[in-house]
């Protein structure tokens, strides 16, 4: 699929609206494999290589092009075509409008196409980061406290741009909310993702189990099982029930895997969020939560947590500062600084903490995989989500590991407490 040839006509058709210059002609698109194996699950991500000509000179460009799977199981079961949607929504009707009122302050790469192509099949076309010296970090090592600044800066300024929207444009911020949809955490959904969080529960207490041979597991064991059967329910709840001044636009799924950074010799320092699948309006701690506890370790968040929370409310309140900088919206500036104190934000972040293990738990296997080692995803039925042996055989010892030190660290942190 990832070799799978390109249209030139329609390449050329999107490159000269883009660039505003119908001398563009295509000569060749060569197609290579986008990702690495086991770095995306629900889409096929290709890299374009794209030849020709542009007011007689040699014209070049590189592209990513970004599919829908062929698997037609893979993709009811997983409800590709619901989040291929979706993140045409965010590239087509809300991007767009982040972009205008932030004044291009956007970590996103440019989307240069996303709809349907000539053949009526969904397609994003979006610029090759690594063309501009961005790369992928290691997901089995996790991120450094340089990295993850960096993200929870732009988080900061990302969910800035909504409070500000809100108070500003209401009506253009509504449309924005009611152009994407909630893919996870709705009744359509419910059945495949209950299973498939009820089955990383029962993962996470076999692996506990086999692991607790000193019996200091014992109560965080019994904790967690106090979680069997309601794993869903948690969640949604967590992630669909906010007040209304704690919704912004979240991108839905920041972790090491959709993250791109780049270095100025040897300091990071720009990061790009791809992958915009489940962009959802909700609570600005879901996005927080979601990222910490997937793509760093136990020892570095005992360190640094507070500090990126910290980092992160600075940068909300600065970005805040630039988007209502005139006099007369001096007051929602001051209320909303209130709000969003430093206090308040970690409260809600204690409040919803559970999302942040529950998260975890389910993405773990994926984080954890081995590279030679990933499932054949086309092969999975809606039996194996709620029986998952293949994925279970999978399991490495990072993946252990990792979980010990998780639940462990909610529990000494009396966070397994109402459970």
């Amino acid at each position: 699929e990832e070799d799978e040839k390109e249209n030139e006509v329609f390449i050329e058709k999107v490159l000269q609206t883009c660039e505003n210059d119908l001398t563009i002609k295509i000569d060749s698109v060569e197609c290579e494999p986008g990702s690495r194996q086991g770095d995306n699950y629900m889409s096929v991500i290709k890299r374009a290589a794209v030849q020709g000509k542009c007011r007689d000179s040699d014209y070049q460009r590189k592209l990513i092009v970004k599919r829908q799977i062929s698997s037609i199981s893979r993709r009811q079961l997983f409800r590709c075509d619901e989040a291929f949607a979706n993140e045409i929504a965010a590239y087509t009707k809300v991007l767009p409008h982040l972009r205008r009122f932030s004044s291009n302050r956007l970590p996103y790469p440019k989307c240069l196409f996303a709809g349907f192509d000539d053949a009526e099949k969904e397609v994003i076309i979006l610029e090759d980061l690594r063309e501009s010296n961005f790369e992928m970090e290691d997901r089995l090592k996790g991120l450094d406290y340089p990295h993850c600044s960096l993200v929870m800066q732009e988080l900061g300024n990302l969910h800035a741009i909504s409070l500000a929207m809100k108070a500003i444009e209401p009506e253009i911020f509504e449309s924005m909310r009611r152009s994407i949809s909630e893919i996870v955490y709705c009744p359509e959904a419910r059945e495949v993702i209950s299973n498939t969080l009820e089955c990383s529960l029962r993962d996470t207490l076999t692996s506990l189990r086999a692991t607790n041979v000193d019996g200091g597991l014992t109560e965080a064991i019994r904790r967690i099982e106090g979680m069997q059967g309601s794993m869903y329910d948690i969640m949604s709840r967590h992630v669909l029930e906010n007040e209304e001044m704690w919704k912004v636009i979240c991108h839905g799924d920041i972790w090491i895997n959709n993250l791109m950074f780049r270095r100025i010799r040897s300091d990071v320092d720009q990061v790009k969020l791809l992958d915009l699948q489940t962009m959802r309006c909700t609570s600005p701690v879901i996005d927080i939560l979601h990222f910490i506890y997937t793509s760093t370790v136990r020892d570095f968040r005992r360190i640094h947590l507070d500090q990126l929370i910290t980092d992160y409310q600075k940068s909300l309140i600065a970005s805040l500062n630039i988007y209502l900088s005139p006099s007369n919206t001096q007051d929602i500036l001051a209320r909303l600084a209130m709000q969003f104190s430093l206090a308040s934000i970690k409260q809600e972040l204690q409040r919803k903490m559970l999302y942040g293990l529950g998260n975890s738990l389910w993405l773990m296997p994926a984080i954890t995989f081995h590279p030679n080692r990933i499932p054949d995803l086309n092969a999975v039925t809606m039996t194996d989500l709620g029986n998952n042996v293949q994925m279970t055989q999978m399991l490495t010892p990072e993946y252990h590991r990792r979980i010990r030190e998780m639940v462990l660290e909610f529990y000494e942190e009396g966070l397994l407490q109402e459970l």
